[in-house]
C-alpha cells in the first residue's frame, strides 16, 4: 500500500511539473538587458599564453560577430569587463548591441601586443542598414578574455526636408560644418592598411611622441615642432579637411577663406580651430608599430564665446553659429606615421555635452 502511495505521489508531482513548464513556455521572457550574461571561460591551458597579433585581431572579428548576434554571451569576456559607448558606462548587451546590423568595407585593424590591446576603425550600420556610423574601438585582452571595451561611434545625421520622419539629428541640434559623410567611407586608403618596411618603422614610444607633438602644436597654434610629412593629409568624418579648395567658406564676408583649404602644417599655423577649441585630454588607445598606426582619443572643448578669429593673410573671420555654444567634441583619430613623420590623419568628430569625460580617467 505504501509503495502504491509513493508511486501515485511521484506521478502527481510529475504531472504538476509538466503543467508548470507548459505554462512557463507561453510566458514571454523579459529582456535580459545584460544582467544574466553567460561568460565564456578562458581557453584551455595550452592557449593561455600571451595573445599575439593574430589572436588580438581575431578578437576584433569575434566581437563584431557577437554584436551582430545581439548577444554578448558568445565571446570570451571577463565577468567584470568595463564597457563604454561614447564615454558612458554601458552593460554589454545594451546600447549599440540592440541596434547593430553590420559592417561595411572600410575596415582598419590595429594590434598592440605590448599592451594586449586590439583596435578597429571603420564604418558600421544600424537598424537594418538605414543608419550609417563609424566606430573607433579598443579592446583590452588579458588571459584570452576581453577585460575592457571602449567604443566611440559617430553617426550619420539624417535631416529630412519635410517632417520629422527619420530625423536622427534632433530638432534642436544645429548642423555641423563637417557632419559624417557616408560617401567618404567606401574603402580605407591603402596606406592605412599596409605594414611598414623595417626602415620606416618607429618605436612605440616614438609613435606616441609624434601624436603628443600634434596636440601640443594644436594648442600652441604652431606646427614648428610637429613632425608632419611634406604631403600630410587629414580627413574628418569622411570629408577632406586639408587641401580642399571646395571646403566650406564659413564667413560670407570672407568668401576666399575656405577652412579646409591648406595643408596639415599650414592649417595648424593658421590657428582657426585652435582659437575656438582646446584639447583637454588625449591618450593613445592602440599603438601598432608594425603598421605605423596610432588610434588616439582626444576631447576638444569649445567654450562658445569666440565670435571672430583673426586669420593671418585673411583678416577677421566670423565664427559660424554652430560654434557659438559650449560643447565638447570627442575625437578619435587614426595617425599614419612613416619614418617618424605624420603622413595621414583620419578622424571623427562627435559633439557631446560640454565638459563630458571619456569614462576612462584614472
Amino acid at each position: 500500500m505504501m509503495r502504491s502511495a509513493n508511486i501515485l505521489r511521484c506521478a502527481l508531482l510529475g504531472a504538476l511539473f509538466i503543467a508548470i513548464a507548459g505554462i512557463a513556455s507561453t510566458v514571454k521572457a523579459s529582456p535580459d538587458q545584460g544582467t544574466n550574461l553567460t561568460h565564456l571561460p578562458p581557453p584551455p591551458n595550452h592557449a593561455s599564453g600571451p595573445c599575439d597579433r593574430a589572436c588580438l585581431l581575431h578578437f576584433v572579428d569575434q566581437y563584431f560577430e557577437a554584436l551582430q548576434s545581439h548577444c554578448a554571451c558568445g565571446i570570451a569576456m571577463a565577468p567584470d569587463v568595463k564597457y563604454t559607448e561614447n564615454g558612458q558606462a554601458v552593460k554589454p548587451g545594451e546600447g549599440i548591441w540592440k541596434t547593430f546590423t553590420g559592417r561595411g568595407h572600410y575596415r582598419v585593424y590595429l594590434a598592440d601586443e605590448a599592451s594586449g590591446e586590439a583596435g578597429y576603425y571603420g564604418d558600421i550600420n544600424e537598424f537594418r542598414g538605414t543608419l550609417l556610423g563609424v566606430m573607433a574601438l579598443r579592446l583590452k585582452i588579458q588571459n584570452r578574455q576581453i577585460t575592457e571595451i571602449e567604443e566611440v561611434v559617430a553617426r550619420q545625421e539624417l535631416r529630412p526636408e519635410h517632417g520629422l520622419g527619420a530625423n536622427t539629428a534632433g530638432v534642436m541640434t544645429p548642423r555641423l560644418i563637417d557632419e559624417v559623410d557616408p560617401k567618404g567611407f567606401a574603402s580605407a586608403d591603402s596606406a592605412l592598411l599596409k605594414s611598414l618596411a623595417a626602415a620606416q618603422r618607429s618605436t612605440r614610444e616614438q609613435l606616441v611622441a609624434a601624436t603628443n607633438a600634434y596636440y601640443e602644436g594644436f594648442n600652441e597654434h604652431s606646427a614648428a615642432s610637429v613632425p608632419f610629412a611634406d604631403h600630410c593629409v587629414r580627413r574628418e568624418n569622411g570629408i577632406d579637411a586639408t587641401n580642399n579648395s571646395n571646403g566650406p567658406a564659413l564667413d560670407p564676408a570672407q568668401p576666399s577663406f575656405h577652412v579646409f583649404g591648406e595643408g596639415c602644417a599650414e592649417e595648424m599655423n593658421r590657428g582657426f580651430f585652435s582659437a575656438l577649441q582646446k584639447v583637454r585630454e588625449h591618450r593613445p588607445l592602440v599603438v601598432d608599430a608594425q603598421q605605423g598606426l596610432v588610434l588616439d582619443l582626444a576631447l576638444f572643448d569649445n567654450e562658445g564665446n569666440v565670435k571672430s578669429v583673426s586669420v593671418s593673410g585673411v583678416g577677421a573671420v566670423a565664427v559660424p553659429v554652430e560654434y557659438l555654444r559650449p560643447i565638447t567634441f570627442v575625437k578619435p583619430q587614426l595617425f599614419k606615421i612613416e619614418s617618424g613623420k605624420i603622413r595621414e590623419i583620419e578622424g571623427l568628430s562627435w559633439p557631446v555635452p560640454y565638459g563630458m569625460r571619456s569614462g576612462w580617467e584614472e
